[in-house]
């Protein structure tokens, strides 16, 4: 295989990513089937986070002790058992550990296959982590269609998980045949990732990365209940996920614009002022094609959010070499955030009237925006620069291996 050659891993991650577009699009199909409450749609989705968490911040950094290809497989093969084990459930509990394993699965292959891919790809850092976050992204995107397919086809909302498994398990051994990237020995401790807190810009974007996480936690534990409350199709339901994340994708390269222009605290907590009302009309309409057009007004504004977060931490924290630090720390607090959005949106919602649940959420927005605002202090206005970054981030990973 030759050293740039990147294709089995990408397809690998787009593989495991079609495995949470299956789980959004086909929890509320689980539910119909197997009867446990809205409460329980909120316990599997938030159940995900500090799975995720765990393989993040626990077990995906040995990629950088020589243990890249062992965490790969390890990552594929979890997910591979949440997938056989969501086919097979039956009950809240069931699905529940199911999604634990999935998202621990996530949180271990993902962060091991961008090391690899930035590895093989020294010269152009930032393009190899744009491909794996495409793959990333268009995996989850394109996993929601061919699932709900798979559902019609086989007349249950279990059967494409073991479809999913079965994908896993083939890309798996072709995602692995990959030199292992060279030893690293910085890793983030718990003290530099609390120094990290310390740096207003980092907080501020951290803070701002809530905003974030408030939107996407609700989503994974309701939207597909709230679409098909209000009437919707399998295929207006993937038209309403296409026009939140599509936009989403498509608009990060002009939000990364704006944010090197006017500074990511400015440009973030802009957008989730601007996001607010857009997010509160979700509660006030019981029209499909209404709450596609305000999707897609959010994702657009949240394109600049997510942005703006990752690129505050970025300059307060890399170059004073704490980039692994910075991103454990927004991680983390990200995955608290989202799972408190997933556990409590349920407990909200009202199938006749969703407007206290969106109303919650779009508070959430406001509140990180003014907290950003403030816990930034005299950094609001400091303007970070994605581009001139990536190389320190890459020689900080990669440049310096250790003696053995």
């Amino acid at each position: 295989m030759k050293r740039n050659n990147n294709a089995p891993l990408l397809l690998a991650i787009s593989a495991e990513a079609m495995g949470f577009g299956a789980v959004f699009g086909l929890l509320a199909d689980l539910q119909d089937k197997f009867g446990f409450d809205d409460h329980g749609l909120g316990i599997i989705a938030a159940s995900a986070f500090p799975a995720a968490l765990a393989g993040q911040l626990g077990l995906a950094r040995y990629a950088d002790r020589g243990h890249t290809r062992r965490l790969l497989w390890f990552g594929l093969a979890t997910a591979a058992a949440g997938m056989i084990w969501f086919w097979l459930g039956d009950s809240l509990l069931e699905f529940t550990i199911a999604r634990m394993l999935v998202g621990l699965g996530s949180g271990t292959f993902i962060p091991s296959a961008r090391r690899a891919v930035l590895s093989r790809a020294p010269d152009n850092p930032g393009r190899a982590i744009s491909m794996a976050g495409a793959a990333d992204i268009g995996g989850f995107l394109i996993g929601i269609p061919i699932t709900k397919g798979l559902e019609h086809i086989f007349d249950s909302p279990n059967t494409p998980f073991l479809v999913l498994a079965l994908v896993l398990m083939c890309v798996g051994p072709l995602a692995t045949l990959i030199e292992e990237p060279q030893l690293h020995d910085g890793h983030a401790g718990g003290a530099e990732i609390r120094r990290v807190f310390t740096l207003p810009l980092a907080r501020a974007g951290i803070i701002i990365g809530l905003g974030f996480a408030a939107v996407i936690g609700t989503f994974e534990a309701i939207a597909a209940r709230f679409i098909k409350d209000l009437g919707g199709t399998d295929g207006e339901m993937v038209v309403v996920m296409v026009a939140l994340f599509i936009p989403l994708v498509v608009a990060m390269p002009f939000a990364g614009k704006l944010v090197d222009h006017v500074g990511p605290v400015r440009a973030g907590a802009v957008s989730l002022v601007v996001a607010f009302p857009f997010i509160g009309v979700f509660g006030m309409t019981r029209n499909l094609w209404v709450v596609a057009t305000m999707a897609a007004l959010v994702a657009l504004a949240y394109s600049v959010v997510y942005t703006s977060g990752q690129a505050a931490v970025a300059g307060a924290t890399v170059p004073r070499g704490l980039s692994g630090a910075g991103q454990g720390a927004y991680e983390a607090t990200y995955a608290v955030g989202a799972m408190f959005s997933a556990w409590m949106a349920p407990r909200i919602y009202d199938r006749s009237d969703a407007m206290p649940m969106w109303t919650f959420v779009a508070a959430m927005t406001v509140t990180a925006a003014i907290v950003a605002w403030w816990t930034a202090g005299e950094t609001r206005s400091e303007e970070v620069h994605m581009a001139e970054l990536e190389e320190h981030m890459y020689e900080e990973l990669f440049d310096h291996p250790s003696a053995g």
